[in-house]
C-alpha cells in the first residue's frame, strides 16, 4: 500500500510547493482513499486546508494525523499555529512545547512559539523564543521582526529600532516591519525621521491616503493639531472610509474647540462601523463638552449599563476570604508580570499576561468560573434595537483576562477597551484604606472622565467602591480609571474582556 501512496503524496507535495493548492488537495485526498490512516497525507491535507482558510477541517485533519503519529514535530507546529490564530493560546503553547521537545533545533517552531507567547502578552517568554529562533538561524528575518515587535510593546524602543534595522537588512521589502520601525521613531519622538520613513514606505500613488494618515499621527503626537488635521482630511478625501483618520481628525477638532466638525467626523465613523468602540467613547465626551447631557446618557448611561455582581465561589471553596487570599498569592507569582507596561494604563503597579495560559490550579478555576458566569450573563441580556452598542450581542466570544497589581501611589489612567464588547474587573485584594466612607474615593473605580488627551468636561461621573469578591461589568467603550491611593497593601484585581469572534 505504501508504494502506491508515496508517488501520489510526492506529486501533491510538488503541487503544494508550487502554490497549486487545489491539485495538492486532490492528491492528498486521493492518497487517503487508498490509505485512510496515512498520517503524512492527513497532515499535509490539513496544511492545505489551513492555507485555504478552512481552519476547522484543517485542525481536525492534523489532529487525526497526530493520533496516528503523535511524535511529528511539523504536524504539532502547524496545529499550534492554527490554534494560536483562533485564540486557543494554551492549547497552542502545549503543541509548540511538544514539538520543541521532539525537535529542539526547529527554528520556525521557536518563532511560532514566540508569536503565541506574544499574543498571550507573555513578553519575557516571547523574547526568549524569538531569540532562540535567531540563535538557530541568525538570518531569520521573521524572528528578528517578531522580536522587534515585542520590544516595541514593552517600551524598549532603542532595542526595538536596532532589531527592526536587522530585520529590514534581511528582508528590505517587508512593509509591516518598515511600518513598525517608523512607529518606533514616533515613540522616540524622532518625528522628522519618522516622516521620512513613512514617505519612503508609502511612495507609490496608491499609498497617498496611508501616507497622509501616518503623517497625521506624527503631527498629532508632536502637538501640532493644525498640520495633523490637514493630513487626516487629505487622507479622508482620498479614502473616505479611513476610520483612524476620521478619529484622528475628530480628536484634533475637539482639542481646537471645533465641536460641530468633530461631530461630523465621529458620525462618519459610526455610520461606517456602527458601535465602533473608540468612536462611541469620543462621541460621549463630545456630547458632554457641548452640554448635551441627555444625548450623552443615551449612549453612555453610567447607572443603567454598569452592573455590580458577586461572582459565585468555585466548587470546593466555601470561604471567600481564603479563596481570594490564595488567588492573590498565585497572581503575585505569575512570571508574566510587568511593571508599568508603556502601552497600557497602569501606573505604579504591574500587569500580567493572559491568565488563561497561567499554569496555576486556582487561577485556572477562576477563569473557568468566570467564563461560565459570563456565558450565562450574555444570555440574560436583552438586545436594545435603538442603541448602537446593545442592539446586538456576541453569539461567540473569546475571554481575555489579566491581573493588575497596584502598589502604593498606584492608579490607572482613563481608558477603554477598543477590541472588546463587554469588559469587567474582579476584586481580589484591597487595602484597608479603600473604603466606602472615603470622600477622596482613593482606590475606587471611576467612570465617565475624559481621556485620550481630549478636553476635560463637567459631565457626570460614577464612582464605585471596590469590594473583594465582587466585579463590575460595563460596555467596553466606557472610559474608566482607578483613582490614586496610598497604602502599603497591594490593590489586586483581574480585568477581563469579552471579545466577539
Amino acid at each position: 500500500m505504501e508504494d502506491r501512496v508515496r508517488p501520489i503524496l510526492e506529486a501533491g507535495f510538488g503541487a503544494h510547493q508550487a502554490g497549486e493548492l487545489e491539485i495538492a488537495e486532490g492528491n492528498y485526498r486521493h492518497a487517503l482513499k487508498i490509505e485512510p490512516t496515512n498520517s503524512d497525507a492527513l497532515h499535509l491535507l490539513g496544511v492545505v486546508l489551513m492555507q485555504k482558510g478552512d481552519i476547522e477541517t484543517a485542525v481536525s485533519s492534523i489532529k487525526h494525523s497526530l493520533e496516528i503519529d503523535p511524535e511529528n514535530p511539523s504536524a504539532l507546529d502547524h496545529l499550534g499555529v492554527m490554534l494560536a490564530d483562533t485564540g486557543k493560546l494554551k492549547e497552542a503553547i502545549v503543541c509548540f512545547t511538544q514539538a520543541l521537545h521532539l525537535a529542539p533545533d526547529y527554528g520556525s517552531c521557536w518563532r511560532n512559539f514566540g508569536f503565541a507567547k506574544e499574543l498571550a502578552r507573555d513578553w519575557s517568554g516571547a523574547i526568549e523564543a524569538y531569540q532562540k529562533a535567531i540563535e538557530l538561524e541568525h538570518n531569520y528575518a521573521a524572528a528578528h521582526a517578531g522580536l522587534g515587535g515585542v520590544l516595541l510593546q514593552i517600551g524598549a524602543f532603542e532595542e526595538a529600532l536596532e532589531t527592526f534595522d536587522t530585520a529590514i537588512l534581511l528582508d528590505p521589502s517587508h512593509k509591516p516591519t518598515l511600518v513598525k520601525r517608523a512607529e518606533v521613531l514616533r515613540r522616540l519622538k524622532r518625528f522628522s525621521e519618522a516622516k521620512i520613513a513613512y514617505r519612503e514606505i508609502f511612495s507609490q500613488p496608491a499609498d497617498k491616503a496611508s501616507l497622509a494618515q501616518y503623517l497625521g499621527f506624527c503631527y498629532a503626537e508632536d502637538g501640532n493639531d493644525t498640520d495633523a488635521l490637514a493630513k487626516f482630511n487629505n487622507a479622508l478625501r482620498l479614502q473616505p472610509d479611513m476610520t483612524d483618520s476620521a478619529l484622528g481628525a475628530a480628536g484634533c477638532f475637539m482639542r481646537q474647540g471645533e465641536f460641530e466638525a468633530a461631530a461630523v467626523s465621529l458620525d462618519s465613523v459610526l455610520k461606517h462601523t456602527p458601535g465602533h468602540t473608540q468612536a462611541m467613547a469620543y462621541r460621549t465626551i463630545l456630547h458632554q463638552l457641548v452640554g448635551e447631557k441627555d444625548k450623552a446618557s443615551q449612549i453612555t448611561n453610567l447607572n443603567r449599563d454598569i452592573s455590580i455582581v458577586e461572582l459565585p465561589l468555585p466548587e470546593g471553596h466555601v470561604d471567600r476570604l481564603s479563596y481570594t487570599s490564595d488567588l492573590a498569592n498565585a497572581l503575585n507569582k505569575n512570571p508574566t508580570l510587568r511593571t508599568d507596561p508603556p502601552a497600557k494604563s497602569t501606573r505604579g503597579g504591574q500587569q500580567s499576561g493572559e491568565l488563561s495560559i497561567f499554569d496555576n490550579p486556582i487561577v485556572e478555576v477562576f477563569v473557568s468560573t468566570l467564563h461560565k458566569f459570563l456565558q450565562e450573563y450574555l444570555v440574560s441580556l436583552t438586545p436594545r434595537q435603538n442603541h448602537p452598542h446593545f442592539r446586538t450581542k456576541p453569539n461567540k466570544f473569546r475571554l481575555d483576562c489579566w491581573s493588575t497589581l497596584l502598589n502604593a501611589e498606584g492608579y490607572q489612567l482613563p481608558h477603554s477597551h477598543p477590541s472588546a464588547w463587554l469588559s469587567g474587573v474582579y476584586y481580589v485584594q484591597l487595602p484597608p484604606e479603600i473604603k466606602s466612607a472615603d470622600e477622596t474615593h482613593a482606590g475606587w473605580i471611576e467612570f465617565g472622565a475624559s481621556g485620550y488627551g481630549l478636553p476635560e468636561h463637567s459631565g457626570p461621573l460614577r464612582l464605585i467602591t471596590p469590594k473583594v469578591g465582587h466585579m463590575v461589568l460595563f460596555p467596553s467603550y466606557f472610559l474608566h480609571r482607578t483613582v490614586p491611593f496610598h497604602s502599603e497593601t497591594q490593590r489586586i484585581s483581574i480585568a477581563f474582556d469579552i471579545v466577539p469572534i
